[in-house]
């Protein structure tokens, strides 16, 4: 007997939905896009937990009559292609006929829709993509798509999904761009009975950013637009003073489908190489119309991959255009000089003042957090009268061999402290050796005085739905920080107080630039307790470019030392190199070798 079998409907269907529909935003972006092919003006979206438990769209599109209901539940049935010519040139969204029935057959679906002029709509209920109701209702134009229990008769798939959060900032994310991949539409988001987005449809662009992402983005945005031999770019690109720790921000259509293209992102890259850090990235909202036969869209099931026929010069039409975008502007940032700008008072419970005596000290060590004019070893050559001390207010139970220091000789290039040794001298990276300090205080518990800075005025922080859950589920983290922060409506964050270390305040967008970091790392997702912590640590940690004074640096070395593990950064990289005599004198030729 053959081993070959012809599988069952039942079980083809839950392969094929397989690869269309894998979290619940697939089923969202299906529905979404059938509903933008349906000439919708409004679209509402619904979301529950997740998606895991509803998921509802409702737009007022061309809708379908009853024979089309019971179609369009039928694999690879559609109205968007007929024959094998119509697959080399789609101007739809969707067009396989496989995203519906693969909907049904993962869920308990219900779908309710009537035509524009029809008296009567239709009501159709499916479980597990068999139809159990059919019927006539009364219901308005449009179509509303009813999706529960996603995934309830494919229990290994349901246990992969994320949290309901995380889920539900996937959903946002899409919507989000959708609306600004369409904005002569309304779109309407609600989760778990919270509207968090709303855009009005009346084709401005801008105005979708701004509601979105701030005004103060919005407004500053440089519009490029150029045509080119096959096809358009229109958009909006960043000045160089807004910049992103990722390429989430980095958002492209191509004939009004949102997709990713490395490529892409490559071009707008690469024209503003030498413009930002290397570890930062740009805005953009990037649209290209081009002929539907240059395109190729049936790359993947989910439709978000696509080829262009003629790449390398699309490729460099958005390099050209996103180039003479920006220096066909003033690219020198703006201030708007009437409104004031924020500054940070010196707090009462801190003395910065610089210790004149310090100057003519020639040496120091640590006993018990207090500095002692005595000198003292490295401990690879450790005189048997040198007494050993024991750091204070840390867990002891692998305590790093101490290092012994002799003088301080100052700061080089404002970035590395310059401290003599027995036969050595140490070079140590100031924002290194911060960044292991507050890494140690926030996991470790160590004891050292975080003082908070009060702002003279909230700063405001425009945040993702995404970023807002990440700030209120690691709240006490920030807080143990030094940050004073409350949550404001729905994508705000007012921050009232700052960090305050060695003189200097911590900036407030430090906390974006966290976000920013883990995202990129893909830390949201794993919620890493250490990598979020190390991340807090490095952006809020004094910077190379900072100026110590004496006393500064005196106490960034001793609350070093009170470290477990003084020796790296929490990524890994030293905190100080040392060169010992022998080397400079071999360097100077006063000795042989």
């Amino acid at each position: 007997m053959g081993k070959i079998k012809v599988l069952d409907e039942n079980i083809s269907s839950k392969i094929a939905a397989g690869e269309i529909i894998e979290k619940p935003v697939s089923v969202v972006k299906e529905l979404v896009e059938n509903s933008i092919d349906a000439g919708s003006r409004h679209i509402f979206v619904e979301i529950e937990k997740g998606g895991k438990s509803l998921i509802k769209v409702i737009d007022d599109g061309e809708g379908m009559d009853p024979e089309d209901v019971r179609l369009a539940f039928e694999r690879h049935a559609t109205s968007k292609i007929s024959s094998l010519d119509d697959i080399f040139n789609i101007k739809t969204l969707g067009f396989r006929g496989e995203a519906l029935p693969s909907i049904a057959a993962v869920s308990l679906l219900t779908v309710l829709t009537k035509t524009h002029g029809s008296v009567v709509g239709t009501k159709c209920v499916l479980n597990g993509g068999v139809i159990e109701k059919f019927e006539e209702a009364a219901v308005a134009e449009g179509c509303c798509v009813i999706v529960r229990n996603i995934f309830f008769n494919t229990p290994a798939r349901l246990k992969f999904l994320q949290s309901d959060s995380r889920e539900a900032s996937l959903v946002v994310d899409l919507v989000t761009r959708y609306a600004i991949g369409h904005p002569d539409i309304s779109f309407r988001l609600s989760v778990d009975g919270k509207e968090v987005l709303y855009t009005p449809g009346n084709g401005n662009l801008k105005e979708v950013i701004a509601r979105i992402y701030g005004f103060n983005l919005a407004k500053d945005l440089i519009h490029i637009n150029k045509t080119f031999d096959f096809g358009r770019i229109d958009g909006f690109i960043s000045p160089p003073k807004y910049t992103r720790g990722n390429r989430s921000w980095e958002t492209f259509f191509v004939n009004g489908r949102l997709v990713k293209d490395r490529g892409l992102s490559a071009s707008l890259e690469k024209a503003y190489r030498t413009l930002l850090p290397g570890d930062k990235f740009p805005i953009a909202f990037i649209k290209i119309s081009i002929d539907g036969s240059l395109v190729d869209v049936n790359v993947h099931p989910a439709k978000i991959e696509i080829r262009f026929q003629r790449e390398n010069e699309v490729h460099q039409a958005l390099y050209e255009t996103v180039k003479e975008g920006l220096f066909s502007n003033t690219l020198v940032p703006k201030e708007d000089l009437p409104i004031p700008k924020t500054t940070f008072p010196k707090p009462k419970n801190y003395d910065g003042a610089v210790n004149e005596n310090f100057l003519k000290e020639e040496y120091f060590t640590r006993t018990s957090g207090k500095i002692e004019n005595k000198p003292v070893f490295t401990e690879t050559a450790v005189p048997s009268e040198t007494k050993k001390h024991s750091a204070p207010n840390i867990k002891e139970e692998k305590k790093a061999p101490e290092i012994y220091f002799s003088r301080i000789l100052g700061q080089l290039f404002e970035t590395y402290i310059v401290v003599q040794g027995n036969g050595e001298f140490y070079l140590v990276d100031q924002h290194a050796a911060h960044e292991r300090i507050l890494y140690e205080y926030y996991s470790c518990g160590m004891d050292l005085p975080v003082i908070s800075q009060e702002l003279v005025s909230p700063f405001i922080l425009k945040l993702t739905f995404e970023e807002i859950n990440f700030i209120e589920e690691n709240r006490d983290f920030i807080k143990r920080m030094g940050f004073d922060i409350e949550v404001f409506g729905k994508d705000t964050v007012l921050i009232r107080s700052v960090p305050y270390f060695f003189n200097k305040p911590v900036e407030p967008a430090s906390l974006q630039e966290i976000m920013d970091e883990l995202k990129e790392n893909g830390e949201f997702r794993l919620r890493s307790r250490e990598k979020i912590l190390a991340s807090m640590a490095c952006h809020t940690a004094i910077k190379a470019g900072d100026t110590l004074s004496p006393d500064e640096m005196r106490e960034l070395l001793d609350q070093l030392m009170r470290t477990q593990n003084p020796y790296t950064c929490p990524h890994g990289r030293p905190t100080m190199i040392s060169i010992s005599l022998y080397e400079l004198e071999k360097k100077f030729r006063r000795i042989n070798g």
